[in-house]
């Protein structure tokens, strides 16, 4: 692939490396023929999904890339049967700067970047009613380390809000908002549940809650905050995946790790830990990115689990927070 060229509308393309790789295709590093500009093409293989993606970004279209702190894009062309999308060229993404820096604790400075940046782009996506939908660690990169800005990328499915699709699996595990889980009415706040994973993730070096099941998901949620409120358990399509209703209550209750076993015949490890009645954990169980466990006292990002994140997310009020 390196040394071909791609032809555009707007230019023809010499790819320079590739970049990275993934179901969808490849991204290849590219310079522009009769210039020293340097592009990131996304090269998609599936001509659907790369037409979906394309319309996905006129979605943005009015939007100010660099205001908004939003990838810009530059043109889509179709070339011996894929789809080029021509990107401004970025550094690296969280995800990758996390896992570089391995349990070194990331400065409070960046956490604030990212926050009031990302927060912008939410605000600017909110004002023509779009929602991400895909939020996460690897679609937040940094346009330039030294001044800490960032961008929001990958808009592959994105949709506008009113077309939010209600019980459909949409959003990275560990990023995934409880009203997606449970089947309930969705709006932009998917997005901002996202974010707030994300900015968990870049402060703790852990994703805060296991993401192997959702039921473990939901299951470490109710643990720190409790139950939802029951008209939201008694709206949701997929809440008797994971609830029941108990007449000696008269009210929902979470399965408990035995019966939610039984029911589904799965046997994930991480409940055979503990099939005890939902009760305050005692620690958090999310997985640590840096591969450290959170017994082990070389990670520095365990220590802020334990002295930050938890004391926050005691004080609150979850379950109308993402509503």
């Amino acid at each position: 692939m390196e040394g071909h060229y791609l032809v555009g509308n707007q230019g023809v393309y010499k790819v320079q490396k590739i970049l990275g790789e993934g179901c969808f295709g490849k991204v290849a590093k590219c310079t522009k023929l009769g210039s020293q500009e340097m592009y990131a093409i996304k090269i998609i293989a599936n001509v659907q999904e790369g037409k979906e993606e394309f319309e996905s970004m006129k979605l943005i279209q009015v939007l100010d890339p660099e205001v908004d702190h939003l990838m810009k894009m530059y043109e889509c062309f179709s070339f011996q049967n894929v789809i080029c999308l021509v990107y401004e060229i970025l550094e690296e993404s969280l995800e990758d700067f996390l896992n570089k820096n391995e349990c070194e604790a990331t400065p409070l400075t960046y956490v604030r970047a990212i926050a009031q940046q990302m927060f912008q782009a939410l605000k600017a996506l909110k004002s023509i009613g779009v929602v991400h939908c895909d939020i996460k660690l690897d679609n937040i990169m940094f346009a330039e380390r030294k001044s800490l800005k960032f961008k929001l990328i990958d808009f592959g499915v994105a949709v506008e809000t009113k077309e939010l699709p209600i019980g459909a699996e949409i959003q990275a595990t560990p990023f995934r908002a409880p009203e997606v889980i449970l089947g309930l009415p969705l709006n932009e706040s998917i997005d901002m549940w996202a974010l707030g994973m994300v900015l968990a993730c870049v402060y703790c070096g852990n994703y805060p809650f296991p993401d192997d099941y959702d039921y473990e998901t939901i299951r470490a949620m109710v643990q720190i905050f409790g139950l939802p409120e029951e008209e939201l358990l008694s709206a949701g399509l997929n809440t008797q995946e994971y609830f029941t209703w108990d007449s000696s209550v008269n009210g929902w209750r979470l399965y408990t790790a035995e019966e939610y076993t039984q029911r589904t015949m799965s046997n994930p490890k991480e409940l055979m830990w503990d099939h005890s009645p939902v009760g305050p954990p005692s620690s958090v169980e999310g997985r640590c990115l840096c591969g450290w466990n959170h017994d082990d006292r070389s990670c520095h990002r365990s220590r802020r689990v334990e002295m930050g994140l938890r004391d926050g997310l005691d004080s609150l009020p979850f379950w109308s927070f993402s509503w």
